[in-house]
């Protein structure tokens, strides 16, 4: 009994508080010393399923942080991402809601987000199922242990609604709902998928039992000890954690920087792109006499009053408008063309409006 209340103890001294945070405000879970911790209510937040098996392991954390930047129905999205293999559970709320909203205005900032998902229910290797949340159930469809297909409804959806989202997820439609899976009475309902399983006190000793007797008199005299050697060890762990989060912080922030930067450029230079002109004259002179063949061609004026548009006159033994009009509407490099006739019947003016050629594909990147 008094190492259970000294190691309750140092929990509490050690780890974050917990406040759910809902739509209308926080409340509080679990106190503790070390900052906060808020767990993001399941109705704030969006889900998805990113399948990264075919980057290498060292690049997929890039990888996602760019795929998922282009899919966050947020402008300013968080996320949190639990790994299946090569793919992602992954879920996204509005930083700015979550942590700027009135509701929770003056509240200590927390140290991390998580989703509630993460501590509702298990997951299943497979199967369909319905869990209850803080407010409102989750559809979950689950493939591999991977949380495959997820919805959130403010109460048990209708039977109706039930099988439209077996169907989004490729199963065959129930006869009635199932029911929903809610937290067993008496069992710790915040506590994450992820979670160590820590042997209790009375299992190592059945299964050490001798072990257990010959240690119990080193156990007493470390007790005083115990406390300090515990603290030291927490706070070690609590530090490391705390480093690699803001080390994982950093990368991500430097690949969205240097996405948003390149994005910009990609602006910049369709922008500078735009001011060359369609064609140059050079090369529109070099592509007439593919345009215009018979006996007798002469080019007898050639002007371009705008960058992207062209007067020809030209003389031919016999024109024909309509051929014209259709010969340089079909090369690519001319619309809007009309044809007139000239002065005498082996003239005719061509007018017509220059059409910009796309500029040749990159070469593809190699295969990462």
């Amino acid at each position: 009994m008094m190492l259970g209340r000294l190691r309750e103890s140092l929990r509490r001294r050690f780890s974050p508080s917990r406040l759910l945070r809902r739509r209308d405000g926080l409340a509080r879970i679990d106190e503790g010393g070390a900052g906060a911790e808020w767990i993001v209510a399941r109705e704030l937040t969006a889900y998805t399923v990113l399948d990264a098996s075919s980057i290498p392991a060292k690049r997929r954390n890039g990888y996602a942080a760019t795929q998922l930047a282009r899919w966050a129905p947020f402008a300013d999205p968080q996320f949190h991402t639990e790994w299946v293999g090569g793919r992602a559970m992954v879920w996204a709320w509005s930083r700015g809601k979550v942590l700027d909203d009135e509701a929770v205005a003056g509240s200590t900032p927390p140290r991390r987000l998580l989703p509630e998902s993460i501590y509702r229910g298990q997951p299943r290797a497979e199967g369909c199922e319905l869990v209850a949340m803080d407010h409102g159930v989750e559809g979950r469809v689950w493939r591999d242990f991977l949380l495959a297909t997820s919805q959130w409804w403010p109460q048990p959806p209708s039977l109706r609604e039930w099988n439209l989202f077996r169907r989004s997820a490729g199963l065959p439609a129930e006869n009635a709902l199932p029911e929903v899976v809610a937290p067993v009475e008496g069992e710790a309902v915040f506590v994450a998928w992820t979670a160590p399983k820590v042997l209790g006190l009375g299992e190592v000793v059945g299964r050490y039992r001798t072990v257990a007797i010959a240690a119990a008199a080193g156990i007493v005299t470390a007790a005083l000890a115990l406390p300090l050697f515990a603290g030291a060890k927490l706070l070690v762990s609590n530090w490391n954690l705390e480093r690699e989060i803001a080390a994982q912080d950093r990368g991500l922030q430097e690949i969205l920087v240097a996405r948003e930067a390149a994005m910009g450029d990609a602006v910049a230079v369709d922008a500078l792109l735009a001011l060359r002109p369609p064609a140059g004259q050079v090369e529109l002179l070099a592509a007439l006499p593919g345009l215009a063949r018979g006996p007798g061609l002469q080019l007898m004026e050639w002007r371009m009053p705008e960058p992207d548009r062209i007067d020809v006159v030209l003389q031919m033994a016999r024109p024909d408008p309509r051929a014209l009009v259709e010969q340089w509407e079909a090369s690519g490099r001319f619309r809007a063309v009309t044809v007139e006739l000239g002065r005498d019947a082996k003239e005719v003016n061509i007018k017509a409006e220059v059409v910009r050629q796309p500029l040749p594909a990159a070469p593809a990147e190699a295969a990462q």
